[in-house]
């Protein structure tokens, strides 16, 4: 027999309800109303979840009421003792985790801080104008209108969007095989072969209409030219982004990274290269970045040395974009091999140019139609040597300042020094300066054995490279193939201040300090690098490793003891906190040719280099030390270190007291 669980609990209520009311004390208590009862009495519904009191509850009741229940055995239903549980009190506190998440801004507005004589200067403090007189002036008293925000669900159009509807209808027309071969006949067809990369060539066949290719015509055309530039250079965005970002600075080493290596190491971020043809120049002799816009490059394909036998017939500069490295933005061809090249700091935009025939020009590369502005005259400058080097220079204070574009020098391999000023003629106006003669004897400087006397086929030496003084713009330094150099000044023409033998052989290139206008470093044909102060006629270091000729040196512009020299097969970096006696680290690229000049970047993070195939190589300088915060203090604490071991020349050197820049 199955036990209803419903039954069984309504048996058990009835068989307690009746000994409850049997108790003698419920008997004797007449003045126990009948409410009190009915409380006790349990509403029995249908299943078992419907009963609302609990068996527990009931005894606790009887148990207040001092009555003892005893449980009789139901006969015929087997119950299992079971032991009761105890009543789990909910714990009235509840715990909470507090834990930190990431930021989340809600707004954010940061001060900027700039120059107060510049265009962004003016335009924030228009916008701080602005900014008061609509929150504390009388901006801040404005009317407004209530309008509603939500978009309307029927979209409409004014009556100025609405146009005519195209009228479209189908019209036939017949055209016989006669008057299309009388078409075509009347087209000239041109067949071309154009060079792709300079290696494949590609069949490329035009049609003229009377006479004239209309591509020839639209090629002309200045509007296609700017189109084609924008499009080469977006082109180009897809396969040199990652090197343009690293030409750019947007990829920085860590200061704070974990591992740092200090390797020196060179690397490749593009080529520059251009096709030339047969009878061009090939060798790169000289690069210079505008001053104003770091990302052009002027490169002047000519001769260099002694590498080419054969002088070519043509010559040409490129003007060249980081933004386009595969094609130059301007090309500017000549009758002769181009040697030098150097941008204006003062306007930018213009080109001094330096031929092998000794004529200088000057051009506008802003300008796409017309870009020569002015060139040299054989009668004022009647010159014939090759263009070694080209100086800008601001105007004289003591002259009157009669033109508004600054003068330039140039510096002719005969030892001829010409100042050109920029007129109102299509021909410069040319000065005579500076014409060099021989040294006899010995010059101050390094001391060398009297060589018999030679006589010499010119009497004039051969000037290499001129350089500007740091702080004396009217003051230039001459170099020649003595190992001399010869300081002049611009106010005293046709007059030598200084002569200085500071190499054994041809001295090439000469740059000052950019953390001292007495400290400089000149690099020459006896395979050394020699850094000099000025007053002192003994170079403070010498590096020497390669045994071959230095063609360029630079100081770093990011790390005061780093140098970047340049000699025919590799290009070095010392360092002179870390060792005089090799360099660094010793980079080349291309094995099959040989480096020719260098030039670094604004930035001091990368260098351009040329060679004699017509390449430059644009090169990157990685895991380089961190640049020091006192850059002038690590620079005199490094020479100081290394002139330890030679006190007389170390007294000298401090004798001159601080050497450096009086702001930095």
């Amino acid at each position: 027999m199955s036990l209803n669980p419903e039954d069984y609990l309504k048996d058990k209520f009835e068989k307690l309800n009746i000994k409850i009311n049997k108790h003698e004390t419920l008997e004797s208590q007449e003045s126990v109303k009948t409410e009190e009862l009915d409380n006790l009495v349990v509403p029995t519904q249908k299943g078992l979840g419907s009963i609302r009191t609990t068996l527990d509850d009931i005894e606790n009741g009887v148990k207040q009421s001092q009555l003892n229940v005893e449980m009789h055995k139901v006969s015929g239903c087997h119950l299992r003792s079971a032991t009761r549980k105890p009543i789990q009190r909910i714990n009235p506190f509840i715990k909470i985790t507090l834990k930190k998440t990431s930021d989340i801004v809600l707004y954010e507005q940061r001060s900027t801080t700039v120059l107060k004589d510049t265009e962004e200067g003016r335009q924030v403090e228009e916008d701080n104008e602005r900014y008061t007189y609509l929150t504390e002036g009388q901006g801040r008293k404005r009317t407004y209108f209530l309008k509603e925000t939500q978009t309307p669900v029927v979209l409409t159009k004014t009556r100025a969007v609405n146009t005519d509807s195209i009228a479209k209808d189908n019209v036939g027309s017949y055209v016989s095989n006669f008057e299309m071969f009388d078409t075509y006949k009347d087209l000239e067809q041109t067949t071309q072969s154009v060079d792709v990369d300079g290696q494949k060539k590609m069949q490329v066949t035009t049609y003229k209409v009377g006479g004239v290719d209309q591509f020839v015509d639209i090629n002309k055309k200045p509007e296609f030219s700017l189109a084609l530039m924008l499009t080469m250079r977006i082109l180009a965005g897809n396969n040199f982004e990652t090197p343009q970002r690293r030409f750019r600075n947007m990829t920085l080493p860590d200061p704070l990274a974990l591992e740092v290596r200090y390797s020196y190491r060179v690397d490749l971020l593009w080529t520059f290269s251009t096709i030339l043809q047969d009878g061009d120049s090939k060798a790169i002799s000289d690069l210079s970045w505008c001053p104003s816009h770091g990302d052009i490059l002027a490169v002047s394909y000519g001769t260099f040395g002694s590498i080419s036998s054969i002088i070519p017939q043509r010559g040409c500069v490129c003007v060249w974009n980081i933004k386009n490295p595969v094609n130059p933005e301007r090309i500017y061809n000549f009758k002769a091999p181009v040697q030098s090249v150097e941008f204006s700091p003062f306007a930018p935009q213009l080109l001094a140019i330096g031929l092998y025939d000794g004529s200088v020009h000057v051009y506008d590369i802003s300008n796409i139609q017309q870009p020569q502005i002015a060139m040299s005259e054989r009668l004022i400058s009647p010159c014939s040597e090759p263009v070694s080097c080209l100086k800008w220079i601001p105007h004289s204070v003591s002259e009157t300042k009669l033109y508004d574009i600054e003068p330039f020098l140039a510096l002719a391999r005969d030892g001829s020094v010409t100042r050109y000023t920029l007129i109102n003629s299509p021909h410069l106006l040319g000065f005579p300066l500076m014409q060099l003669d021989r040294v006899d004897g010995n010059a101050e400087g390094l001391l060398f054995e009297i060589k018999p006397s030679v006589l010499e086929a010119n009497r004039h030496p051969q000037a290499v490279h001129m350089c500007i003084d740091a702080q004396q713009k009217d003051v230039y330094f001459v170099l020649t193939d003595e190992g001399c150099v010869h300081k002049c000044s611009t106010n005293y023409p046709n007059q030598q201040l200084q002569v200085l033998q500071l190499h054994e052989a041809g001295i090439n290139y000469m740059e000052f300090s950019p953390w001292s206008p007495k400290l400089y470093l000149t690099c020459g044909n006896d395979w050394c690098i020699r850094i000099w102060l000025m007053g002192i006629f003994k170079p403070l270091i010498t590096l020497k490793y390669h045994m071959s000729p230095i063609y360029s040196a630079c100081w770093s512009t990011v790390h005061s003891s780093i140098i970047v020299a340049l000699h025919r097969d590799a290009v070095d970096i010392w360092d002179l906190k870390r060792s005089i006696l090799q360099p660094a680290s010793s980079t080349r690229i291309d094995q099959t040719a040989f480096y020719t000049t260098l030039k670094l970047t604004h930035c001091g993070r990368s260098v351009a280099v040329g060679n004699d195939k017509g390449s430059v190589e644009v090169l990157t300088l990685e895991e380089m030390p961190f640049p020091p915060h006192f850059q002038y203090e690590h620079l005199e604490k490094t020479i100081y270190e290394i002139l330890a071991n030679n006190k007389d020349l170390l007294r000298d050197v401090k004798s001159l007291g601080h050497f450096g820049y009086l702001k930095k």
